[in-house]
């Protein structure tokens, strides 16, 4: 876009009406902070069916992993499950407490987003995970813009739209919700997220005139800020008379990035079929020995070190359950942009929190490298070599929104030079 007579830099249109719709609904002027895709991103039919079958294939994994680590507390299966988990943890996080839950606090995560490195790849899941507001937002502006990106093919409506029938499903003609933003990587946006689900009927505590009783549903972004609320054991006792439901389950599992390690580790295997295992990049709890290569071949730290850079091909991950840690993108390196000497400090650093009872887990690299295109605030068109990165949001009852976020770096995340586009 041209300048006005003074020179200044004037503001693509699509990024005004985001901004905005974002200002308007949150009162915050934080306004949209990646690059905007120069088009939808297109999914054939096969790649799509793939995102729409993982659903029933997550919610699979996450049984499995949750009914074998209970049996590990409760004694039933290796004790080593459960202490890749528990280890280091408190008294009121830790055995004890986990073998006082009962079936209703034990309830599987309800909403959830995939990372995944290339279609059928996943990295992690994360309940409920940040990023549902940038779906909903770029769906919005291709609605406001239909001339500049066309019609939609892929039959997905509104993300948040999707989500407030699921929850008004779930819980009745009148869901009230408790959404802890603590620690929230994208606080501004889960306030949008939040406005947007009250604008659809779902009243929300601390935003509409409810007293906590009310509330039915409890969101939470890991399980630490869940368990050092205030109303942590009033939650309890509702769930366990069945008035009350968490998003987020009250337990650490789904914090800890090891459990990704659980259908490959020699101590759980066996638990799960071949079509989960499938579903995860090849990942390995390092010990100070070392760890398996995805072809399974075994190789020391020291070995590991002296391979190439091209032959490193792993992620290197913070695998426990820890606040600020296994927050983000923190604690997760590509093992192959490291030197020699910065691999052997990390390994130091591994070695000591595996010692402390922190678990670390290398995960098979997988990319998707592809041209990305994008329009910049001020109307320049970009155009950069990328890793591409998939979101799958997820219902209990469906797939409701792919986001495509792609950057140069291997490890794509939401930064001002991520380029983000959704399935249309």
């Amino acid at each position: 876009m041209k300048g006005s007579e003074m020179g200044e830099r004037t503001t693509n249109p699509w990024y005004r009406f985001i901004d905005e719709d974002i200002e308007h609904r949150t009162r915050e002027t934080v306004g949209f902070t990646n690059l905007i895709a120069d088009r939808p991103y297109a999914l054939d039919t096969a790649t799509l069916q793939g995102f729409i079958d993982r659903n029933a294939l997550i919610r699979s994994y996450q049984r499995i992993t949750r009914d074998v680590f209970m049996a590990s507390v409760r004694g039933e299966a290796d004790p080593a499950i459960a202490d890749s988990i528990l280890s280091c943890q408190p008294p009121e996080r830790g055995i004890e407490f986990h073998r006082g839950l009962t079936e209703r606090q034990l309830a599987l995560p309800v909403y959830f987003r995939t990372d995944e490195a290339a279609p059928g790849a996943i990295a992690e899941i994360q309940c409920p995970a940040s990023g549902w507001e940038i779906a909903e937002q770029v769906y919005s502006m291709y609605q406001e813009f239909p001339g500049d990106f066309g019609a939609p093919v892929q039959g997905f409506g509104s993300l948040i739209g999707g989500l407030a029938t699921s929850l008004h499903s779930r819980l009745g003609p009148d869901p009230v919700a408790h959404h802890l933003t603590n620690n929230a990587s994208r606080p501004h946006g889960v306030h949008y997220t939040v406005q947007r689900l009250r604008e659809a009927g779902i009243r929300h505590f601390g935003w509409d005139p409810v007293h906590w009783k009310e509330c039915n549903f409890v969101r939470a972004h890991e399980f630490y800020d869940l368990r050092y609320n205030g109303f942590f054991d009033q939650w309890m006792e509702e769930c366990e008379k069945g008035e009350l439901f968490f998003d987020h389950p009250p337990i650490p599992l789904y914090d800890a990035k090891v459990a990704m390690a659980w259908p490959f580790w020699d101590k759980t295997r066996a638990y799960y079929p071949d079509e989960i295992r499938g579903l995860f990049p090849h990942t390995e709890i390092i010990t100070p020995d070392g760890f398996h290569m995805p072809d399974g071949s075994w190789i020391s730290l020291e070995d590991y070190c002296t391979l190439g850079e091209r032959k490193r091909v792993y992620y290197f991950k913070f695998g426990s359950h820890h606040p600020t840690l296994n927050w983000g993108s923190r604690a997760v390196y590509f093992s192959g942009s490291f030197t020699t000497v910065a691999l052997r400090q990390l390994f130091e650093r591994i070695l000591a929190d595996s010692a402390a009872g922190h678990q670390w887990v290398a995960q098979e690299a997988r990319m998707h490298p592809e041209q990305a295109g994008a329009v910049t605030r001020e109307g320049e068109e970009l155009k950069i070599d990328a890793y591409t990165k998939f979101s799958a949001f997820y219902t209990p009852e469906r797939l409701v929104g792919v986001l495509a976020m792609q950057e140069r770096s291997r490890k794509v995340h939401g930064s001002p030079q991520t380029v983000v586009s959704i399935a249309y």
